[in-house]
């Protein structure tokens, strides 16, 4: 974590363990308290750039906390989701392979 000013912090992370999508994703839930920007550093580096929004006041090193969090549950989501979709596209065929979608 690399603390920019009271109102902004950066968090950097391996895009080898995280990809953007899932640190965008994480991001999202906290739009409310905070703006986000993503970039690519060297090597394998993703800074995530995040702005308190005015009038909002983050504890920087509670926030890091709470949004790496977020990254991890992101990050299993997209795990289970991936391993978990033969099964799901199963049920959900199954599901309408006895409804009538066009009616005759």
């Amino acid at each position: 974590m690399v603390e920019l000013a009271p109102r902004s912090v950066v968090i950097e992370f391996d895009s080898r363990v995280y990809s953007i999508e899932t640190l965008q994703k994480a991001a999202l839930k906290f739009t409310r308290l905070a703006s986000f920007d993503f970039r690519l550093g060297d090597g394998h580096l993703v800074a995530v750039i995040i702005h308190a929004i005015a009038g909002v006041e983050l504890n920087n090193e509670q926030f890091t906390d709470v949004y790496r969090t977020e990254v991890l549950d992101q990050h299993l989501r997209a795990i289970i989701a991936r391993e978990t979709e033969a099964e799901r596209n199963l049920i959900l065929a199954y599901a309408f392979s006895n409804t009538k979608l066009v009616s005759s």
